[in-house]
């Protein structure tokens, strides 16, 4: 009989009383952890004097996981969730950054060292159909680390030589996961992915570790199942000790085994805190974003909208400078010089980062308005064109200076020099998000955003540099400068296919590939 999904636990320590208390010592501590992904890097590459590019699976992960927890790390697909953990272990060879394991640093270890390390820290894979040997059985499975690691080193004095002990050990560890002693002779395929997934657990706990990294353990499983393996996944945490580092997207899932939560994007952790604090009053609006998708089970949600983030996850190959989520975050800072309403600046922003991709172009545009009139004349009007752009992007109802700069930015762009468009936006809007990259600040609940910064961002300029800042106009007077709304322009409708992803996000898997 299938289980019903796990209510939350009354004794949840969302609160981080696990983390840390009374000056306590992490048993993993993860320092500007990095993992890049080169191209174009082979001989036959060099030869030719082609440059590698990088792709930034990991980039400045910093995490911290104490005796006894369990330490969650969410993020869409592709945020290198996965991929932070097989490189903490060393499945991955990191490219940059430290791992201390009970204080001994993981990336300086060899031979017998890594040996010992490996035996004390273990892995349950994402996917239960992949990551088991479809040529073995799962005795053999199971047992292989016990193998591979000499263990027993003797003999049993009960009279069992080494490999009857692992079998033995073998079967105690199926029956510890709710399987049956009398199925270790089976192959994997004869088993359903839950059962596939408690073999996968099993083979984690062989070697008694102090530390395993849970890779999405129950996203290929169905609802009942998943509530099955997460609470099995509690009872052997209580059991045995373990710690956990638990890699998910299921929000849900988090919060219920849960005592922290690591957030990130872009290969970066941008908020972590306990579990409540995060779910409760999260920080950064990335989370505010990850929380408001997830389907809440209420009568007065019926009809929610969820509005999704603008644009598209920015490439690992080319991230944004900065702060990574300024291209899609809805509380993008606004320089000194502009006051506009945040939807109308993040309509600017939007327009400026698909120019800067290169990958949107004025010819879109105007095929796109002659389609629009098949079977009519139609004549490339720049005011038409404005006008469609002022519509796909929110931006009507500017005045003022700021009205100016972005309708002479248009102007550029109908003429079809893209590039110097971008530079007018870019000069007139650049936010202090894209000057300097956050870092976490904020004591137990941190987030790496400019909005909780310990210190005040500069945002003043000097007289001077007004007229850079507002496109070469100079900076509006108030007493002799009136609202002007845009006139209505003649022509016709927006642009709807002009401006809509490329889908080309160029986006690694949790894998960093």
């Amino acid at each position: 009989m299938s289980e019903s999904a796990p209510a939350e636990r009354d004794d949840h320590v969302g609160d981080g009383s696990a983390a840390g208390s009374g000056g306590e010592k992490p048993l993993l501590e993860v320092r500007g952890l990095r993992k890049y992904y080169y191209e174009n890097d082979s001989l036959f590459d060099r030869l030719l004097g082609r440059e590698p590019t990088s792709v930034k699976a990991v980039d400045g992960v910093d995490l911290e996981v104490y005796p006894g927890e369990t330490l969650g790390v969410v993020g869409e697909s592709g945020c290198g969730k996965s991929t932070t953990g097989e490189t903490l272990l060393r499945l991955r060879e990191a490219t940059e950054g430290t791992v201390r394991f009970d204080g001994e640093d993981v990336m300086e270890m060899s031979g017998d060292e890594l040996t010992r390390f490996r035996k004390r820290a273990g892995i349950v894979f994402q996917d239960p159909f992949s990551s088991l040997d479809p040529r073995m059985t799962v005795g053999d499975i199971v047992s292989e680390g016990l193998k591979i690691h000499n263990v027993p080193e003797e003999s049993p004095d009960d009279g069992r030589s080494k490999r009857e002990w692992r079998r033995d050990r073998a079967k105690e560890l199926l029956e510890r996961v709710g399987l049956s002693a009398d199925q270790i002779d089976r192959y994997p395929h004869e088993f359903s992915g839950g059962q596939r997934q408690r073999v996968g657990i099993a083979r984690a706990l062989a070697l008694d570790p102090e530390f395993i990294v849970l890779d999405e353990p129950v996203s290929a499983l169905d609802v009942s199942v998943q509530a099955q393996i997460l609470n099995l996944l509690e009872d052997l945490q209580e059991d045995f000790g373990l710690t956990y580092l638990f890699i998910a997207h299921d929000l849900s899932v988090v919060r219920h085994i849960c005592d922290r939560v690591a957030v990130m994007y872009l290969g970066e952790v941008v908020e972590t805190g306990p579990t409540d604090d995060i779910f409760e009053s999260p920080k950064h609006p990335y989370t505010e974003a990850l929380l408001e998708s997830v389907p809440r089970a209420s009568v007065e949600e019926q009809g929610r909208r969820v509005d999704a983030l603008p644009g598209d996850v920015p490439s690992p190959r080319n991230p944004p400078s900065g702060c990574h989520f300024r291209t899609r975050c809805p509380k993008v800072i606004q320089p000194a010089t502009v006051d506009i309403p945040q939807e109308q600046y993040r309509g600017v922003m939007n327009l400026r980062d698909r120019l800067e991709r290169q990958g949107f172009t004025a010819e879109s545009v105007w095929e796109t308005l002659e389609s629009e009139h098949d079977g009519e004349d139609f004549e490339r009007d720049p005011v038409v064109f404005k006008r469609a752009m002022r519509e796909e992007f929110d931006l009507a109802g500017l005045s003022g200076a700021t009205m100016d700069t972005v309708e002479d930015a248009l102007e550029i762009l109908a003429n079809g020099r893209e590039e110097e468009a971008a530079d007018r936006l870019r000069d007139a809007f650049a936010s202090p998000c894209e000057e300097e990259e956050p870092v976490l600040t904020g004591g137990e609940h941190a987030a790496a955003c400019h909005l909780f910064a310990d210190e005040e961002y500069d945002r003043d300029l000097d007289p001077e540099d007004v007229g850079n800042a507002m496109g070469g106009i100079g900076a509006p007077d108030p007493s002799t400068t009136a609202d002007r709304d845009v006139p209505d322009d003649p022509g016709s409708g927006g642009t709807s296919d002009a401006v809509g992803s490329d889908g080309d996000t160029d986006e690694p898997d949790d894998n960093g590939r």
